[in-house]
């Protein structure tokens, strides 16, 4: 059976019903992949008509995606150069494909190898399209179907290249695509003018019995496809296929000017339609159209906004665009007196496009000048444009009337949501998609409009803010809500702006009407209050507004209300103002008006907005929260059930533990045996969820560790967790290690005897791994020194050296292969030891050869004058007088080297050069006031330290004695007379 054979039968089995059949089939296709021709002859099979168009049609298919996957030279396998030839010749020779999968798989094939070929392989790609597009336009000989069929296929293959090439950044393809521009406008604009004409001439005779006349529909659907199409091409050929737009061709600029008129005659036509009968898949087609007018002037506004206003036709398309604003306001919000709700727009995103547009020429920092800068001569020649003939000072008061008045104001369709999804809505009002909703971008066109305008428009809004409440009697109820609701917005969202102009304290002592039986009006004053508390809001008012937000969160109020005030409540504690004492009487009412609102909510979103707000109570009151913890803690077993499988709540949930044992302090001993479980799962490496919970999980050990008092069985079973995170090597590696330390100075003996080999081994694989960066192997140090200081010598020296990190230290210090700066975190470690353990590192010292410890004697006081912190220097000088106890003379050789540096200490006059610096500072940032517990331990162990506590001059007298002692008198002045006379002679002057 030949190849072509074999492939139709393994495509027909993947086209089977039986999942073993087709998986089968998945991996033979996956091996014929790589074999020479495979590609071929699936295009062979897809190009056979006589052969099952379901069998084409995965051909087609498994085509397209082996280009992906094997085009490309540079991938594996990739697909020879002969077997492209055959296929490159035969590309574009399938247009006429009239079955509508099989045309839309072959189309992005074609476009995903030109993706690939253009222009280096296959130069004149475009070219050869457009001459096909040509031809097809020109076509007289063959029937309309056929025709509409090519031409369609033919430019949607153009619109994926075109797209494909104007995202493309490097210059070569920049400059191929403003070359092709021309050529593509003078091929696609006599199209584009061609079917808009044989469009208007059907209508024209059908007349105006559209609905009636079905036939309509089939004749100028295709034409309206192909002007979609073209127009898709045409808008990114304008905007990425000129450099400057001005210099663009008469055919561009002819193409350009007649979109605005013709979009307005889709519109009008759309309109008229709204009523009648349409097919669905008629009216997708001419919304469609309709709005890629608007994504073409979009685009440019862009990427060419100078150009954007100076083009001659831009004011009257945006007059356009607001007179449909205008047009359409009275469908959002109803004021008939039957209470209606809103009768949609004729098209939405319509209307968002205009407010977009808008918004872009309202605020933009292309038609502004750098502060201190002149304004650029077509920058100025914009800005004159902008302020006198497009936002002239009437538009702009009729702008922000027209959208104070039916586009920010909540609309029916809001009020709905709010009872039947009221958890939905609120999600997608804290989302950032305003620019896909009409009354979010009218209120952040209306924002920019009042911050552009202050002079004119602030003076109005404070003076409408005083009279929300003033009812004119001819306006009915519905128009005066609306009103109403309009002022409350602007005032919320201009609050930046009208600050200086109104009292807000005073207003909401006067309007704040929390028995009204009006929902939106309780809404908005919870609102409000967020808004202006970050903006201006005296300290002394604050009880007032806390008092009016625990109201409105009661648990009679509906849900929006309630999930609102309290989100009003958490801008109000997190505001630099806050004062934690002036809300202490509102504590309890907060936590309960919190308890409620979490058991009605469902949405994890939801939840977690509420525990966000208690970790923002919790850290702000600090102290003051001790006697609510138990009704917090109350809360976690029912929140962390509810949270299975929803790892950023869970995340949430940890982070609120932790502010809570962090503000409780000492008191949170009592909360270890509530506490562990939760750090058990959320840094078990073998639970899935450690990948989103781990350095939660670490946060919350550290902190309840810091915080203890002793070690209670429930936080000893965490230690063997210890060694396992060190080697797990993630982020959170130094606050592991910060966990260590803060186990070590609670109670260091217990920790060693449970679990000392471990950690040390840990520890030890952790320092030795010459690939981690120095700071990794700073802090791995660090840990250890805290080690060596709270474990005594008897119980943890044998564990040291059995564990060879004495020997490593040592290595690296004798062959000095390193950088002086990670060499001094070696020594460091080694002076610690020597230092807080003499008769171990002495017994270390002694077992070494002459030749290496000497070498390592030499290097070890050498990395002295690389260390620039006092207490390291000291502790190095210290662990130099521990080595001369010995009869190594290897040791014993470097005496010399060590008395200018004894010298230097004694005499405080050590150089302040720094290339190290201690990377845990005895009291660092970190550990603040809260961290009581841990504080006094390092402050001990500091205190203890006898790099500060010792008398340097009287150990290093005692050790040149137990010097003198084991080495003789006679040998003892030997090795003296090797010491720089002057050196000597001033240890002997600072020693007595």
């Amino acid at each position: 059976m030949s190849d072509r054979q074999t492939i139709i039968g393994v495509l027909e089995a993947a086209l089977s019903q039986d999942p073993a059949c087709v998986a089968q089939a998945e991996g033979s296709l996956a091996t014929l992949a790589t074999n020479l021709y495979f590609h071929a002859n699936l295009f062979d099979i897809f190009a056979d008509r006589a052969i099952a168009t379901q069998v084409r049609w995965i051909a087609i298919v498994t085509l397209k995606n082996g280009v992906d996957k094997y085009w490309r030279k540079t991938l594996q396998n990739p697909i020879p150069v002969q077997e492209k030839d055959l296929i490159r010749p035969r590309l574009l020779s399938m247009f006429d494909e009239d079955s509508p999968l099989i045309a839309l798989q072959y189309c992005v094939a074609v476009a995903k190898i030109a993706r690939w070929e253009y222009p280096r392989v296959w130069p004149g790609f475009a070219e050869e399209l457009l001459a096909k597009i040509h031809t097809i336009f020109n076509d007289r000989d063959s029937t309309d179907a056929r025709r509409n069929t090519m031409e369609n296929n033919t430019l949607y293959t153009l619109h994926l290249f075109v797209k494909t090439l104007s995202a493309r950044a490097l210059p070569l393809e920049r400059q191929r695509m403003r070359e092709i521009t021309p050529l593509v406008f003078s091929v696609l604009v006599p199209i584009y003018t061609q079917r808009i004409g044989q469009f208007e001439g059907i209508l024209l005779q059908t007349g105006s019995s559209i609905a009636e006349n079905t036939a309509f529909f089939s004749e100028s659907l295709p034409l309206l496809k192909s002007i979609r199409l073209c127009i898709k091409v045409l808008r990114r050929l304008w905007v990425f296929g000129h450099e400057n737009i001005e210099s663009a061709d008469e055919i561009a600029q002819d193409f350009y000017a007649t979109t605005i008129r013709h979009q307005r005659a889709f519109y009008d036509f759309l309109r008229g339609l709204a009523d009648d009968v349409v097919p669905d898949d008629y009216m997708l087609v001419l919304r469609k159209v309709v709005l890629l007018y608007g994504k073409l002037y979009l685009d440019f506004q862009k990427y060419h906004a100078v150009q954007f206003i100076t083009v001659p036709c831009t004011k009257s398309m945006l007059q356009w665009y607001w007179e449909q604003i205008s047009s359409e306001a009275t469908r959002l919000t109803p004021v008939s007196s039957d209470g209606n709700a809103a009768s949609e727009p004729t098209l939405e995103p319509l209307l968002i496009q205009g407010l977009v547009l808008y918004k872009n020429v309202v605020k933009n920092f292309f038609y502004q000048a750098d502060d201190g800068e002149d304004m650029d001569a077509e920058v100025a020649r914009c800005r004159r444009l902008i302020d006198n003939v497009i936002l002239t000072p009437a538009l702009i008061a009729q702008m922000a009337e027209l959208l104070m008045l039916h586009y920010i104001p909540l609309k029916p369709k809001d009020l709905e949501r709010w009872q039947d999804d009221p958890e939905g809505w609120i999600a997608d009002e804290d989302s950032d998609y305003w620019n896909l909703d009409v009354r979010p971008c009218a209120e952040h066109l209306f924002v920019d409009l009042v911050n552009q305008n202050r002079t004119q428009l602030v003076p109005v809004l404070a003076n409408l803010a005083q009279q929300i409440n003033v009812a004119n009697s001819t306006n009915s109820p519905a128009e005066l809500h609306y009103q109403r609701e309009g002022k409350y917005a602007a005032l919320g969202l201009c609050a930046n702006d009208l600050y200086d102009y109104f009292d807000f304290c005073q207003w909401l002592q006067q309007h704040a009407a929390i028995d009204s039986s009006d929902l939106v009006v309780k809404w908005r004053i919870a609102w409000l209050i967020g808004k202006w508390i970050m903006v201006k809001f005296s300290v002394d008012q604050r009880p007032h507004a806390y008092s009016l937000l625990l109201e409105l969160a009661r648990p009679s109020e509906p849900l929006i209300v309630r999930v609102e005030a309290l989100s009003s409540l958490l801008r109000c504690i997190e505001d630099w103002d806050f004062v934690p004492e002036q809300f202490a009487p509102f504590v309890q009412h907060a936590f309960e008006r919190i308890t409620s609102v979490l058991s009605a909510v469902t949405m994890p979103d939801s939840r977690m907005r509420m525990v966000n707000f208690l970790s923002a109570l919790v850290q702000r009151m600090q102290r003051e929260i001790a006697p609510h913890a138990a009704h917090i803690l109350q809360l976690i077993p029912h929140l962390w059930e509810s949270a299975a499988g929803e790892n950023m709540y869970q995340m949430a949930i940890l982070g609120l533990v932790t502010k809570v044992v962090e503000a409780l302090g000492a008191q949170s001993t009592e909360l270890q045996e509530f506490v562990v479980p939760l750090i058990r799962y959320s840094i078990d490496i073998d639970q899935p969820a450690h990948v989103y919970l781990i350095e939660d999980g670490i946060d919350l050990w550290l902190m309840l560790i810091r915080n203890a008092t002793t070690l209670s069985p429930a936080l000893i079973t965490l230690l063997p967790l210890v060694s396992r995170l060190i080697q797990y090597s993630t982020e959170a590696l130094r606050k592991v290690l910060k966990v260590i330390e803060g186990y070590l100075l609670v109670d260091g003996v217990c920790v060693f005897e449970k679990s000392g080999p471990a950690i040390t081994e840990a520890l030890h694989i952790l320092v030795s791994d010459v690939s981690l960066t120095v700071r990794a192997t700073a802090v791995g140090y660090n840990a250890l020194n805290v080690l060596v200081q709270c474990v005594p010598e008897n119980i943890g020296g044998r564990t040291l050296v059995e564990s060879n990190i004495l020997w490593t230290a040592f290595t690296r210090i004798v062959d000095r292969n390193e950088a002086a700066l990670l060499l001094v975190h070696h020594a460091m470690f080694l002076s610690r030891v020597a230092v807080h353990y003499p008769t171990l590192f002495a017994k270390f010292l002694s077992m070494q050869e002459t030749n290496l410890a000497s070498t390592f004697t030499e290097n070890w006081v050498g990395l002295f004058d690389d260390v620039g912190n006092v207490a390291q220097r000291r502790l190095l000088a210290l662990g130099f007088a521990v080595a001369i106890a010995t009869t190594n003379d290897g040791v014993l050789k470097a005496l010399p080297l060590m008395m200018p540096v004894w010298n230097d200490i004694m005499s405080d006059t050590g150089s302040s050069l720094v290339f190290f610096s201690d990377i845990d500072d005895d009291m660092p940032d970190e550990y603040g006031e809260t961290v009581v517990a841990e504080n006094i331990r390092r402050q001990k162990l500091l205190s203890a330290d006898p790099t500060h506590k010792s008398d340097i001059k009287n150990k290093l007298a005692n050790s040149m004695d137990e010097c003198k002692r084991l080495n003789g008198v006679s040998r003892f002045e030997a090795i003296l007379a090797q010491v720089n006379s002057n050196d000597l002679e001033d240890f002997k002057n600072q020693l007595s």
